[in-house]
């Protein structure tokens, strides 16, 4: 996510990138995507019962 959508999500939901849980930069659901340590990425998940979620994580090195 760019830098202003994430202060708008964090707005959004009145909270700061230390309050967002964390994911591994070595995470396999992320080799892909080659994020640096501080990224903030947006999870999309869809399922028939939910329909679409989304998850926010803060990429940390590990």
């Amino acid at each position: 996510m760019d830098e202003k959508d994430v202060e708008k999500m964090l707005g959004l939901y009145n909270i700061t990138c230390n309050e967002l849980p964390r994911i591994k930069k070595d995470d396999p659901a992320l080799k892909e995507h080659d994020p640096a340590g501080g990224d903030v990425i947006k999870i999309t998940r869809k399922s028939q019962s939910a329909g679409t979620s989304f998850y926010y994580r803060i990429v940390i090195d590990g």
